[in-house]
């Protein structure tokens, strides 16, 4: 193997190994990794650590999912404010068809710019769940208590959940 590929390996996996309790699990490995990309900001643990199960590894910055989430939540409010105006207008727009001062195609755009922002709403809500799923999700947090015996990762490391490459191996013995 490369040397320069083996350490750009090395680089990427930041490798913990803990070691459970009397639990009757079975020993073996498990690999564990962020679910979202990003820089790792801080590594909480050194080798050597006893760690509880849910204690945190490592932290990515969290300034740009912070940026997006903030962003997604503004244009959420602006989009549920739009629809609020549309149904304003698409309530003026049948009460003037009623007094029999507007078309009937008026009414139907009215409905469809409605529809519309309905949509739109919906689209922007769900972008700022997702942006708030990605910022739960930048801290690394070990499900298994045990002692860390390897951290290869540094702050700085770009971690690249497309990449495919374990950001913490576990090791389990009963």
């Amino acid at each position: 193997m490369n040397w320069k590929f083996s350490q750009a390996l090395s680089l990427l996996v930041l490798t913990s190994f803990l070691s459970l309790g009397a639990s009757g699990v079975q020993a073996g490995e498990r690999k564990l990794a962020f679910a979202v990309s990003g820089v790792v900001e801080t590594l909480k643990v050194k080798v050597g650590d006893k760690v509880a199960a849910g204690s945190v590894l490592a932290v990515l910055d969290q300034t740009p999912m912070k940026s997006r989430k903030r962003a997604a939540d503004v244009a959420a409010a602006s989009a549920r404010l739009i629809v609020d105006l549309a149904a304003v207008k698409l309530n003026q727009m049948r009460e003037l068809f009623d007094a029999l001062s507007t078309s009937q195609e008026e009414v139907e755009r009215a409905e469809i710019a409605h529809a519309n922002a309905l949509t739109n709403y919906e689209t922007a809500k769900s972008k700022a769940e997702i942006a708030a799923w990605r910022l739960s999700r930048a801290s690394l947090v070990t499900p298994f208590a045990g002692t860390v015996s390897a951290v290869p990762g540094y702050p700085g490391m770009v971690i690249n959940t497309y990449a495919g490459s374990p950001t913490v191996m576990v090791v389990n013995t009963p």
